[in-house]
């Protein structure tokens, strides 16, 4: 048979056999970061029929996941059906593939003096070891606490930032305190040269 492994679909028309290569049909499927994490069933609607697609974990935006002769048709003559992924953007977290971002805010007495904080994850709560003297906008890395990866195994990694957020409305016994603190502490002008 010269037509043997080909990919070509037999349509028998009133006119006679031909030939016809079917394109694949597609649906869009909107989810949030949750859902792209877990995992996520949708209804589509396909040559007038409704059909329940699951989502694996780990899908982003322009995913697209094949679901084999679901496409409209039937028999030989029956389209794969394509689902392409359309994650809305997290106000927590940024995704870049399997990888997420996140701000995490720390008074200046965590910064100074270390401290654990609690941390949101899309797995959960976890403690974050803040060591003393932690400089705003230092990046820590969470490992395995990011997006399951669609292929292959494992998890990205989860990058935590850091933002000091400094006290405001002190009274006077605190700016006092405050001064004689600054007056014990030998820091280098961080200006010098630039």
């Amino acid at each position: 048979n010269p037509f043997e492994g080909m990919n070509i679909d037999y349509v028998d028309g009133s006119g006679g056999g031909s030939f016809q290569s079917l394109p694949p049909a597609e649906a869009e499927a909107e989810m949030t970061l949750n859902e792209a994490f877990h995992g996520a069933t949708r209804l589509v609607e396909v040559d007038g029929k409704r059909l329940e697609v699951k989502l694996p974990p780990g899908v982003d935006t322009g995913s697209r996941v094949r679901i084999k002769g679901k496409g409209g048709g039937s028999g030989s003559s029956a389209r794969d059906l394509y689902i392409v992924a359309r994650v809305l953007a997290n106000r927590t977290f940024t995704r870049k593939g399997a990888d997420l971002t996140r701000e995490v805010r720390v008074t200046l007495r965590e910064a100074l003096l270390g401290g654990e904080i609690p941390v949101r994850t899309m797995k959960g709560q976890v403690l974050l070891m803040i060591p003393a003297g932690t400089q705003n906008g230092r990046t820590f890395r969470l490992a395995g606490q990011g997006m399951p990866r669609l292929k292959g195994e494992g998890s990205g990694d989860l990058y935590v930032k850091v933002t000091v957020v400094l006290p405001t409305n002190l009274s006077d016994e605190a700016k006092d305190a405050a001064a004689r603190f600054f007056d014990l502490v030998d820091q280098p002008d961080p200006r010098a040269g630039a």
